[in-house]
Order: C-alpha cells, then structure tokens, then sequence
C-alpha cells in the first residue's frame, strides 16, 4: 500500500566499483557493518532491560471496538486508491507533478478518518512519548537499516537484487528532479503525511484489532501480525531486502504504539526516519 512512504537506503556495491574503477567489491560497506554491530549490542541491552515485557491490557485497550476499527481502516485504504487513482490523472506519467498530486490526493483524501480517530481516541492519551521515542528510534532504525543492508549484499551475491542504492521508488524519483513546488509537496507528503497517516492506519487501528483478536498475555503476536502486514502492503515499491527492513522498523513503531498508548510517539518516529532517508538521498546526489 501508501507507494508514499519512504522505505531505507541500500548499500550500493556498483558504487564502490565505480569509485575505485576496478575489482569486485564486497556488498557490505563500513556503515552497514557499524549499524550492524551497533544494533547487536543495543539489541542486547534493550532485552535485558526489560523492555520487551509488553502486557496485552493496559495498553492497548482501544476506545474504539475491533469492529469500528476495521470499518475505519479499510474507510482509509479506500480513499487511499480513490486518492491516488485521482491524482494520478491529474499529470502526465511518471512525471514530479504527478507525484505530487497522487501523494497530496491519497492525504488529503483520509484526513476525515484522521479527525475520526482523534475525536474517538481524545480522552486517551499518551505518555512518555519522548522517552519511547528516543528508545525506538535509536534502537529500531539501526537495526531495520542493518537487516536492510545485509540482507541487501546478500542478495546481491545471490543476483536476486541489482545492486543500487537507493530502495523505494519515490526516493529514486526524487533523485533525479531538481527542487520545484511539486519536489516539496512530495517530500512533505512522504515524511509528514505518511507518517500521520500510516501511523493511524497500522498501529492506531490494525494493531489494537489484532490484539482483540489474537489474545494472548502479551501484545507480541499483535506486533508481529501487524507488522507482517504493513512490510507486506508495501511490496512491490520497494526490493525484497527492504521489505524484510519494514519488518524490523514496524517492530519498533509497535512497540512504542503499546509502551506509549498512543499514536504520537511512533509517528514522531516514523517522520523522523523518513526524513533521515531524503535527507541522505540528496546529500549523496548534490
């Protein structure tokens, strides 16, 4: 689903060759071993931290039913399609315009079912959202970029992957346009507006309807159902490497959802890190 997300940035082996004009590179570069190193170690510290303890109830409870849920939800897919199907006519194909007017067009389309949510959700707040959210993002962004990375080069090796450096389609779009009104209001649907909207959408409704459905003692089989299904509706934006990077990265987004109760602080998140992505792609195009 939402091709306005900004997924990861991949290793680039083909950049390495052409860079030193000679040999085979190995798919691995210094900053995926470091980020991998990295997430191993805060990995570590965060299980034996405790913080993977995640109670079911307390946290999840939703004020809006399972039932409301999946009708809110699947209110927002669909005027996600008609959105985008809208905007898409609106420019010529795969043009900057047309971006433009799919991203902004698939937004403003489910801003009704934001202020829904809002309105349900305004006696529950959250807590702690900077704390969760410097934990999460510290923690889960290494980590999804590292998986990423590796799985990237190993991929490579296995001729499953071209080698390129840039993971998700509309970043790679974005690469090659100069800055233009049509430029912003992308990278401004694409980090903000994805962010709040996905954020809803995932972990604001599907997840809390997982946890209804699914039980159990923890909220885990929730996080882990909700995040297959969120790494799922993005294929075929981004490469295999990139999917399983999602996978990593809703983990995460999850996890704050429960520790937090709230939405707020896994969408801080979620524009943070997809800003970080933009903002890597044109410091390596300038």
């Amino acid at each position: 689903m939402m091709v306005c997300s900004v997924v990861f940035m991949l290793v680039s082996v083909a950049k390495g060759n052409d860079e030193t004009g000679g040999g085979e590179a190995l798919p691995f570069d210094f900053l995926t071993i470091i980020l991998s190193a990295y997430s191993i170690c805060i990995g570590i510290w965060f299980i034996r931290s405790g913080q993977t303890l995640l109670p079911r109830r307390g946290y999840l409870d939703p004020a809006i039913t399972p039932t409301m849920a999946v009708l809110l939800a699947g209110a927002m897919l669909v005027l996600f399609g008609l959105g985008g199907w809208w905007g898409a006519s609106r420019a010529p194909d795969g043009t900057m315009a047309q971006k433009a007017w799919m991203v902004s067009s698939a937004v403003i389309a489910q801003i009704p079912i934001i202020i829904a949510y809002g309105v349900l959700r305004r006696r529950c707040g959250s807590r702690r959202i900077l704390e969760i959210s410097v934990i999460a993002f510290f923690v889960f962004a290494p980590m999804a970029l590292a998986v990423a990375g590796l799985l990237h080069g190993i991929f490579i090796l296995l001729q499953i992957e071209p080698s390129t450096a840039i993971g998700h389609e509309t970043l790679l779009l974005l690469s090659k346009n100069s800055w233009t009104r049509a430029t912003w209001i992308v990278i401004i649907g694409v980090t903000i507006g994805a962010g709040i909207v996905e954020e809803v959408l995932y972990r604001g409704l599907i997840l809390p309807t997982f946890s209804a459905v699914l039980g159990g003692k923890s909220a885990w089989g929730a996080i882990v159902a909700t995040s297959i299904f969120f790494a799922t509706m993005h294929i075929g934006a981004s490469p295999p490497s990139a999917i399983i990077g999602l996978f990593v990265l809703s983990i995460g987004l999850c996890w704050a959802r429960v520790k937090s109760g709230g939405v707020l602080a896994p969408t801080a998140i979620h524009i943070v890190f997809n800003t970080m992505n933009i903002a890597f792609v044109y410091s390596t195009t300038l």
